[in-house]
């Protein structure tokens, strides 16, 4: 497979894992507050979108800061800035 293909790849996986990881919790932590039914999307939809957000942040705070070898919790240890072998923040142009 090409270097381009990994790193797609790579981005979409530490993409999905967060939002199916805050949905599953979205979904356990709805399912036990008592709300109105007309409600209860609402909830679970604003509860995934919090819980994905501070997932996310946490694992990449504790791959950054602790060890990379936790970027294994986003699904592929591979951090962003390090998918392609430019150096980070140099972009291309022509």
């Amino acid at each position: 497979m090409s270097e381009t293909f990994l790193a797609l790849w790579a981005s979409i996986v530490r993409t999905i894992v967060p939002i199916v990881v805050g949905a599953v919790l979205g979904w356990f932590t709805a399912a036990n507050i008592p709300v109105d039914p007309e409600f209860e999307g609402t909830l679970t939809t604003l509860l995934t979108a919090l819980l994905t957000t501070a997932y996310y942040v946490a694992v990449r705070l504790f791959e950054t800061y602790i060890s990379p070898k936790l970027g294994w919790l986003l699904g592929y240890a591979k951090s962003p800035d390090s998918y392609s072998e430019d150096e980070p923040g140099k972009h291309v142009t022509e």
